[in-house]
């Protein structure tokens, strides 16, 4: 990130990233963001939001959170703005019937995009005509794990799960908790429909769907998954990705 003093505006600087930000079809760019590494720069993306944006920025009762909320939301527009040619601020947002957001205007090549943010990391899918969905978490080893499995998870799953070695479990755990919300968030359902209401693969098996028995809500012609190849650095990190589509390649891009 860097200033241009002469025009005073922020200009995010991406010159150093392979992305050209003309999508092939079938193909994803996931994108990472370090949240606290543009602090600095909440002011001039809240300049960018919505009015709708902006009253949900100040309903945060923490700055923490609130500052979070700020950047992660920033950096996707700034993201959307260069895939789409236009300035961040003329981007306009609707939601679909479950509340997943996608773009309501200037989307001439159906550009299709999910967030998922944890802790100070924020994670971006963008890809073109197909829904996409994608999830991280933090693999936080306070949290009772073993107790939401087993509230969560399908018999099937627990059975995979806590038949690993002991030492495996709890990655395996994370690992399945981002594939569930990456289902979830690709059909555009989220929390509406149960993580019990459909069945996935579980690690070290690779991400796939076994079975959906929702009656709520219909299952995909096509899905596929792949687990996303984070940076050592975030060696305590999980994510998943899901495409209601083959995917023909994809690739992880840093935010800078």
């Amino acid at each position: 990130m860097k200033e241009h003093n002469q025009q005073q505006e922020t200009v995010i600087n991406l010159a150093a990233i392979s992305a050209d930000f003309d999508l092939k079809k079938n193909s994803v760019d996931v994108w990472l963001c370090h949240l606290a590494d543009f602090e600095d720069k909440k002011d001039h993306f809240l300049s960018q939001f919505s009015s709708e944006e902006k009253s949900r920025a100040e309903r945060f009762k923490f700055a923490i959170h609130r500052n979070r909320f700020i950047v992660s939301h920033g950096f996707v527009r700034n993201l959307l703005a260069k895939y789409l040619n236009v300035k961040p601020e003329d981007i306009e947002y609707a939601k679909g019937e479950q509340g997943k957001p996608c773009i309501f205007s200037n989307n001439l090549v159906d550009l299709q995009f999910n967030l998922s943010h944890t802790q100070d990391i924020a994670i971006l899918a963008v890809t073109r005509h197909a829904a996409v969905g994608i999830d991280i978490e933090f693999n936080d080893r306070k949290t009772d794990w073993q107790g939401i499995c087993k509230r969560f998870f399908n018999i099937s799953e627990q059975e995979a799960l806590f038949s690993l070695p002991e030492a495996q479990q709890a990655n395996a755990f994370f690992d399945l908790w981002t594939r569930k919300e990456a289902y979830m968030k690709v059909l555009g359902t989220g929390l509406s429909l149960s993580p019990l209401d459909f069945t996935l693969s579980v690690f070290p098996e690779n991400p796939a769907l076994i079975s959906h028995h929702s009656t709520k809500f219909a299952s995909l012609k096509e899905v596929e998954f792949r687990s996303v190849n984070l940076p050592e650095s975030l060696s305590c990190y999980n994510a998943t990705l899901a495409l209601a589509a083959k995917i023909n390649q994809y690739q992880v891009l840093s935010f800078a």
